[in-house]
């Protein structure tokens, strides 16, 4: 990335910081977070204190970072190191992340390229390029496929919230990550206090991951009387879904309470919702890698994840790409770019090139 794009990129970032103030979600106790920022000269930034929501909208519009984080966690002293910050609770967050969910599309999308020559190819990513020797990187991209995988795991997370651990729906805020997935956000306060193995379990109950084995499932529904769903849960989930389809089924029926349990499984980052002291992108700040914005959503079912959280100006840009797979964003699609060429693109699909280091601002 040489010079001008850098430059061209703090700019755009300002632009949008300049007049964002009012996207910008900061908590109410904003002096017991930590913050941290990625510059784009790279390299992060933690352990970061605000005394005041203003004090920390001016910091942001001050640097105009790559990427902008809040902890999850509130602390004595956000401002020292982990070990001394002297933690109080941290917020239930899940992560939802189109690349964890098996879809079909990622053959046509993921990809691994190389930073020296944008040779390309399909997974798994050499070590190094097949074509120059030069360091390989992978490429995951996103499409309407695997994006919807993503929202209808993001909307299982909230029924299982609300069903199976009975929070309150307005407890939970769902939030588009500005790249290929969702975070949810639970706020009750009965969580806050959970330490990571008791936020591992709850990930794994989500999963799946804390089930008997298929057959055990599948012995113990034998044994039952067929008088509809029973019990709470995954029980009821399962036996609800294997009652619908169970006559005349032409599987096993170990075969459909697999069915079940994948159908009806989250895919949640179970280290992220783990991990006590980690920091999320701040929500209505910029994502480092696509130019879009962490979006609250309001409906999710309504939500457009290439639409909605697409901030930035239209005002075309001419950039030269060395590589770069299709993409879509505000209903228009751009490439694929297969070879080093010069192309003129408004700022929010250029800046998607330019943030990954596979163009520059002519």
């Amino acid at each position: 990335m040489n010079d001008k794009t850098l430059g061209f990129l703090r700019q755009v970032y300002r632009e949008y910081y300049f007049r964002a103030e009012d996207r910008i979600e900061l908590p109410d106790d904003v002096e017991s977070r930590e913050f941290g920022y990625i510059p784009f000269s790279g390299g992060m930034i933690r352990h970061l204190s605000f005394k005041s929501k203003g004090e920390a909208l001016a910091e942001i519009l001050k640097q105009s970072p790559s990427s902008v984080y809040c902890s999850n966690a509130r602390y004595e002293s956000p401002a020292r190191p982990i070990e001394e910050k002297g933690w109080l609770g941290a917020e239930l967050i899940f992560d939802i992340d189109a690349t964890d969910i098996p879809t079909p599309c990622k053959r046509g999308h993921d990809l691994w390229y190389c930073e020296k020559c944008h040779a390309s190819g399909r997974p798994p990513r050499p070590e190094k390029c097949t074509k120059c020797g030069g360091p390989s990187v992978e490429f995951h991209g996103t499409c309407e496929t695997c994006l919807g995988a993503a929202k209808e795991h993001a909307k299982r997370v909230a029924g299982f919230l609300t069903d199976d651990f009975g929070v309150e729906p307005g407890a939970i805020r769902v939030y588009f990550s500005g790249n290929r997935g969702y975070h949810l956000h639970v706020y009750d306060r009965r969580f806050d206090l959970l330490d990571q193995q008791a936020r591992g379990e709850i990930a794994e109950y989500m999963r799946g991951s804390s089930l008997p084995p298929n057959q055990t499932i599948a012995a113990t529904l034998r044994r039952r009387p067929a008088v509809g769903p029973q019990g709470a849960g995954w029980t009821r989930k399962v036996t609800g879904y294997v009652d619908e389809r169970r006559q005349g089924y032409g599987g096993t029926l170990q075969k459909l309470v697999s069915e079940a349990i994948s159908s009806q499984r989250a895919m949640v980052d179970s280290s992220v919702t783990t991990d006590i002291h980690r920091v999320f992108r701040l929500a209505g700040t910029l994502h480092g890698d696509t130019g879009m914005a962490k979006t609250r959503v309001e409906s999710i079912d309504r939500f457009d994840p290439q639409d909605d959280p697409v901030v930035l100006s239209s005002r075309p840009v001419t950039v030269s790409v060395g590589f770069f797979p299709r993409f879509r964003l505000r209903h228009q699609d751009f490439g694929p770019f297969e070879k080093p060429e010069t192309v003129e693109l408004p700022t929010f699909a250029a800046v998607s090139i330019l943030t990954r280091g596979l163009g520059d601002v002519v």
